[in-house]
């Protein structure tokens, strides 16, 4: 029988609600058969409450160059955050399926010294919630309709259309190129921009977190 997930995060039972965070990766894909192979993480962006504002932040972290040096030192700045944010429930969309699985494989690339001992121990000891099929049962129940969506559809959607979401998937809408060479594109062309792609689809998880669990 699966977890009641509603029952507890609505209860509170055992969890506290000012300590989620929601983490999401941008990467560079070589070719077609490079998930979870050939990538390169060029950018993290993590959301958690405030809990003395109350409110949603964001850290983006951005490498600086397609290399193994910016990419370890990227692993390295979140390990930090995640050690600042002490989190009890780590939510994404298809992290369990990716973000998460990319990180544990890039971190055993790292030497016994140079191990990110705090994200090590996050990811072994948080609650991983998947927000891709909360999200896909929030909805069946809006619109009697049960399937994975893409996110850029689910940041539009009726249910969450009195939410404050940042809805930033339009900045990879390219004419003529996909989403993989848009996201390089923007990450080598427009700084300012690309950080906001990458806010974008924390803060909106965390914003849809909050709605459907309160």
């Amino acid at each position: 029988m699966p977890v009641n997930y509603y029952s507890i995060l609505k209860n509170g039972t055992g969890f506290s609600k000012n300590r989620v965070m929601a983490i999401d990766l941008e990467t560079l894909v070589s070719d077609s058969s490079g998930f979870l192979t050939n990538e390169r993480i060029i950018a993290a962006s993590i959301s958690y409450f405030d809990r003395e504002k109350g409110n949603i932040e964001t850290a983006v972290f951005v490498a600086d160059s397609d290399s193994e040096i910016d990419e370890k030192k990227l692993i390295s700045d979140i390990d930090r955050k995640i050690k600042e944010i002490d989190p009890e429930i780590i939510i994404g969309y298809n992290h369990t399926g990716y973000d998460i699985p990319l990180l544990q494989m890039k971190m055993r690339t790292f030497s016994y010294g140079e191990r990110p001992r705090n994200l090590l121990y996050y990811l072994g000891t948080s609650w991983c919630l998947d927000m891709m099929y909360v999200i896909a049962e929030d909805l069946w129940k809006a619109d009697g309709d049960y399937f994975i969506r893409k996110l850029d559809d689910v940041v539009l959607h009726e249910r969450y259309s009195g939410l404050q979401l940042m809805r930033k998937k339009d900045l990879v809408r390219m004419d003529g190129i996909n989403k993989g060479e848009a996201v390089k594109k923007l990450w080598k062309e427009n700084r300012v921009s690309f950080i906001e792609y990458c806010e974008g689809d924390t803060h909106d998880i965390l914003m849809i977190f909050k709605e459907i669990f309160g």
